[in-house]
């Protein structure tokens, strides 16, 4: 390193000799070649899945969780998680003769939204590993 009289230090350039195409002249170095180290379009791909079914996930896990606490389904967010989470829902309903437990008080517990979590847990998997072989990237486990 060189100190520079303006103040902060700089590191010297060192040009390795292998790179040095003519001694005579000052130093040329070699470009690089040019390496692609973004993500692949699969990638991508994947990344956008797993944040949509992670929004999904949410959601349910909020309908769970409003229902159990007895939330009052004339507030419009409320109303509104619980419309936007019926379609998510509706598969899964039936899987268990049992669908909601009612414990005392105005509290819920929604089996389907349960199984429901764990489904599209499950389908957000399934799909992850099919683009994971479809990929040809290696990855690190």
């Amino acid at each position: 390193m060189t100190y520079d009289p303006q103040g902060p230090v700089v590191p010297e350039r060192r040009v390795p000799p292998e790179t040095v195409v003519n001694t005579n002249e000052p130093a040329y170095v070699q470009p690089a070649a040019v390496v692609a180290t973004g993500p692949g379009p699969l990638t991508i791909a994947r990344r956008a899945l797993d944040t949509i079914f992670g929004i999904i996930e949410i959601l349910l896990l909020l309908r769970i969780l409003l229902l159990a606490l007895g939330a009052n389904s004339g507030n419009a967010l409320v109303d509104g998680i619980y419309n936007i989470t019926e379609p998510l829902v509706a598969p899964f309903i039936g899987v268990f003769n049992i669908n909601h437990v009612h414990p005392t008080g105005s509290s819920t517990i929604d089996i389907a939204a349960i199984v429901a979590v764990v489904g599209w847990a499950l389908i957000g998997l399934l799909i992850d590993a099919i683009f994971r072989i479809a990929d040809r990237r290696q990855y690190a486990s």
